[in-house]
């Protein structure tokens, strides 16, 4: 047990040194399931979100440009967010009259969930859709992000019916609101489902369009 604790420890001070941005998430793989770190790494990283980085810029990585969607989707997301709290806050009323301990416990579980949707909705504008220099990242917030190479890219369209959007092959990416945006791809997303568009909405949809066609157009034939 000794000899087991010791090599771990030796081993994550190695992946500590060595690694740079999340060397202690490497680390503490050395010495827990590397899935319950990722797991734990995730959870602060929203909570951090949530309570913290007030005022903030955008992610938006050097060489990239970023598209906003928050505008349209934040105040629907809040009106959510007030209408969850009055209802937490009259069941936890109601609940306090038969039980002071579960009235206790959902008053824990709810703050968590309030925290967690706080946290969502400043992802909103924390993560826009980005055009790198090798694709496009549709994010959405916290619950969606996905990366398509420009190879990958056969079309982008801002005319299109509900037909599309409703297809099994589209990943909607628009929660609250109806997307004003459609990328059809070549091949599918990876994943268990054949995802052969993507579609999701944009504040300002237009400079999105031209930048992405003057890409798509200029990659190598």
């Amino acid at each position: 047990m000794l000899v087991h604790l010791s090599w771990a420890l030796a081993a994550a001070f190695r992946q500590w040194r060595a690694a740079s941005q999340a060397r202690w998430i490497a680390a503490a793989s050395e010495l827990l399931p590397p899935a319950l770190v990722r797991l734990a790494a995730a959870e602060l990283r929203l909570l951090h979100l949530a309570l913290f980085r007030w005022g903030a810029p955008p992610d938006v990585p050097p060489g990239c440009q970023g598209f906003a969607y928050h505008r349209h989707l934040t105040p629907m997301a809040v009106t959510l967010l007030a209408l969850q709290t009055i209802e937490v806050a009259v069941h936890h009323l109601l609940l306090a009259h038969w039980s002071a301990f579960a009235a206790y416990i959902l008053f824990v579980l709810s703050d968590i969930g309030l925290v967690y949707l706080i946290g969502l909705i400043k992802s909103f504008r924390l993560r826009p859709v980005l055009l790198t220099p090798e694709g496009v990242r549709i994010r959405t917030g916290i619950a969606i992000d996905r990366f398509v190479p420009y190879a990958d890219i056969a079309a982008v369209e801002a005319a299109f019916d509900s037909t599309l959007v409703k297809d099994r092959g589209t990943l909607n990416a628009g929660l609250l609101a109806w997307p004003n945006l459609v990328l059809l791809l070549h091949d599918p997303l990876p994943g268990r489902r054949r995802r052969t568009a993507i579609a999701f909405r944009l504040d300002d949809p237009e400079p999105f369009v031209r930048a992405l066609r003057w890409r798509l157009e200029s990659r190598p034939s």
